[in-house]
């Protein structure tokens, strides 16, 4: 059988099987494991039900996971995506999906498409989740800005209360808008619970990252915003969901192994940084299984290279 090999510009060290792939390197990837601390988003295999999700995962080789408690808006570009299922579940089906979970090491959740936050921490409790990542929601709306950050760090704090009680950290996503507002957002919530979970590739989407018209440029200020939020946050970095973005339509939710995104200097950054997190996996690829696998052996990779 013959075999392709191409290099990934995202991730240098990483190899990927590009055609012909033998049966021992199943969807490229080169280890039996994935770093525990990888997760792979069930939001990764739409298409799938949430067990046979589960299922392909631990033979993809994760050992972690994140995934929605469930509620509206469970699909993306490719259609309908698994999730917990826990909004209306009865006991068995909570009882079998905590069995599946010990397989895991970690698990996440991502809040709902709703306005329910109690149910995504009792959620995120049953299940053993470690965080629970909840979206920034600054508003955008003309409102003064000095008053709606300070009320939303006060919700911030009542969700931070009540999944402190539970042994759970919450992480705020970065969703775009003005860099500046996310960073006093996290330190106005001033909670030992809660702290910052970048999404890498929503960073493309802050104001002085999306304005810039040239692509190259946009790129090379992409990461050196991602670079410095990394050093603005310091111990209050929780949490990272993790893609790439394609460079010729500015479209995110891609393989870490190709895109305008510097994986390497990130997790050297990282290091210096002490982080010690996870880093959740969220991906839109037609190729699921084989681009979710490519990502999780790229950021193993890095994990190794730079001891992290």
């Amino acid at each position: 059988m013959s075999t392709g090999w191409e290099a990934s510009p995202a991730c240098p060290s990483f190899v990927i099987v590009a055609w012909g792939v033998s049966p021992a390197l199943t969807y490229g990837r080169l280890c039996c494991m994935f770093d525990e601390r990888i997760a792979l988003a069930l939001p990764s295999l739409a298409g799938y039900e949430l067990f046979e999700a589960l299922s392909k995962a631990r033979v993809m080789g994760f050992q972690s996971v994140m995934g929605f408690p469930g509620g509206p808006k469970t699909s993306h570009s490719l259609g309908e995506f698994p999730t917990f299922g826990l909004y209306g579940a009865d006991e068995a089906h909570r009882a079998y999906l905590r069995q599946a979970l010990r397989d895991f090491r970690h698990v996440s959740m991502h809040q709902a498409w709703d306005t329910e936050p109690r149910a995504w921490v009792d959620c995120a409790a049953e299940i053993g989740a470690e965080v629970l990542t909840v979206h920034a929601r600054i508003p955008g709306d003309g409102r003064d800005r000095d008053k709606a950050l300070s009320e939303r760090a006060e919700a911030l704090r009542q969700i931070g209360d009540d999944a402190g009680e539970r042994g759970i950290r919450v992480g705020v996503e970065n969703e775009g808008g003005r860099c500046v507002d996310y960073l006093h957002l996290i330190e106005r919530t001033n909670h030992p619970a809660v702290g910052a979970a970048i999404d890498v590739g929503h960073c493309a989407y802050f104001d002085t990252v999306r304005g810039i018209g040239d692509v190259d440029e946009r790129g090379d200020a992409l990461n050196e915003l991602i670079g410095n939020l990394v050093d603005a946050l310091g111990d209050r970095l929780y949490h990272f969901h993790v893609h790439n973005v394609r460079g010729k339509d500015w479209r995110d939710h891609r393989t870490v192994t190709k895109g305008v995104v510097d994986f390497a200097a990130l997790f050297a950054k990282l290091k210096s940084a002490g982080y010690s997190g996870l880093f959740d996996i969220e991906l839109e690829e037609p190729e699921k299984e084989k681009m979710a696998a490519d990502t999780g052996a790229c950021l193993t990779a890095l994990c190794g290279e730079v001891d992290l």
